[in-house]
């Protein structure tokens, strides 16, 4: 099978613009992919968020850690002092869901930086303080940008060919043959 599938689209390529793309893709996107401009800074056109559904069985798709106030504070450069409970403020998000930026303590974070530090799965996570510990629980495993591995798995399931997955993932982008149009 994989053989074939190499040999029938042997000099197909996803083009924007007349320009190859940058086809990035990660493992699952917890149900919507994110905008390049979220997560690099930079807006890409054909990497726009869009939802990624039947994802949930995904081995990654959702994650909690733990974390006590002292190790947060520690991670995160700010003071362990006072409720852990009173210390999340004003959560942005972008419109893929993730967290655009987090204010603990004062101390303002992107979402991406927030996700650096504490080593999560993905910026598109929620804050719970439980007693003295944080617990951070996720949605999703990378950068979420482009094509989820597992989603385009679950569209493939449910009878999509290859072309709609991509054209799902890869908003406006074209599939054509190596050299068309040149």
């Amino acid at each position: 099978k994989v053989r074939r599938a190499v040999a029938d689209t042997d000099g197909l390529v996803l083009r924007y613009d007349g320009k190859l793309i940058d086809a990035t893709y990660f493992s699952c996107s917890g149900g919507s992919t994110e905008d390049a401009v979220a997560v690099w800074g930079q807006d890409v056109p054909y990497l726009q968020a869009v939802e990624s559904p039947g994802e949930e069985a995904a081995p990654r798709y959702s994650d909690s850690v733990t974390f006590t106030a002292a190790e947060l504070a520690g991670k995160l450069g700010i003071e362990n002092r006072g409720d852990p409970a009173g210390w999340f403020s004003d959560v942005t998000y972008t419109d893929g869901g993730g967290v655009a930026s987090i204010t603990v303590r004062g101390k303002t974070f992107s979402g991406t930086g927030f996700r650096s530090k504490l080593a999560l799965r993905s910026t598109a996570f929620s804050v719970a303080a439980e007693g003295e510990n944080i617990v951070i629980t996720t949605r999703g495993f990378g950068h979420r940008v482009g094509m989820s591995q597992y989603g385009a798995q679950a569209m493939a399931e449910r009878g999509a060919g290859f072309e709609e997955i991509l054209s799902h993932y890869y908003t406006g982008a074209e599939l054509v043959w190596l050299g068309e149009g040149t």
